[in-house]
């Protein structure tokens, strides 16, 4: 392994809902005869992606709502963005209320997870989970059976610094046992949150992208995490991960 510590974040990387929420989201704005065709959901995709990596409009949510009131207004800017008004707060409370009646998901681990947990953990490399989640995680790890994989896990919340601020990124170098950057890799689904945030510091980055929303990004990518092991090792022979 050319790392000492690979660190993952957690949601949409080691583990994802079921049926995503993109889909189900997708399929409840049909419901209300509000239609986007794939190439402009992609794109919406990772408008959604850029929004909860903190920022702007997040940060201006969050200042007008706060932290609690901000799914409205992020709803209100999605159907904004795929081209639709929407007709009043009435419009946005339906699609709030339609989605918690159908979107009822399971948390489940993403395809290749623990193939890839299996091999990393018999090649020696320490590993650790960075989240963007406001509260500790150790129960959601146990319930997928990979809690004991881990070194350490990180919630953004328990510092209060989330991706792709540096900070966070800077902490879990502290609890690897202050590492260098260049001792460490970073794993993500989340371009401009985990990407941007870990080569800020100098980590490099893998991007797992099994939905194609970041193909134009000059990062290395897979898009199941079986691929991971081999990727490394070829890292081996490879200049850095990092593409800034």
């Amino acid at each position: 392994m050319p790392y000492q510590t690979i660190i993952f974040d957690l949601d949409g990387t080691l583990r994802e809902s079921h049926p995503r929420f993109m889909d189900a989201l997708h399929d409840c704005l049909g419901d209300m005869n509000i239609h986007v065709d794939g190439f402009d959901w992609r794109l919406t995709e990772r408008w959604v992606h850029r929004y909860w990596a903190q920022s702007v409009e997040l940060l201006e949510d969050v200042k007008q709502k706060g932290e609690d009131g901000v799914w409205p207004l992020f709803l209100a800017r999605l159907m904004r963005h795929v081209g639709h008004e929407p007709h009043g707060e009435e419009e946005i409370d339906a699609l709030v209320e339609h989605l918690k009646a159908c979107y009822q998901p399971i948390s489940q681990l993403m395809p290749g997870a623990i193939e890839a947990l299996d091999a990393l953990h018999h090649s020696g490399v320490r590993m650790a989970v960075v989240s963007n989640r406001r509260n500790p995680f150790i129960e959601e790890l146990q319930n997928l059976g990979i809690d004991g994989y881990f070194d350490f896990t990180l919630a953004a919340g328990e510092i209060g610094h989330w991706k792709p601020r540096p900070e966070i990124f800077e902490e879990a170098l502290r609890r690897a046992g202050d590492l260098s950057p260049d001792d460490v890799v970073y794993i993500g689904d989340n371009y401009y949150a985990d990407v941007v945030g870990a080569t800020g510091v100098g980590i490099d980055a893998i991007l797992i992208d099994d939905r194609h929303i970041f193909g134009d990004k000059l990062v290395p990518r897979i898009e199941r995490l079986d691929e991971l092991p081999d990727l490394l090792n070829e890292r081996l022979h490879r200049p850095a991960l990092n593409p800034q």
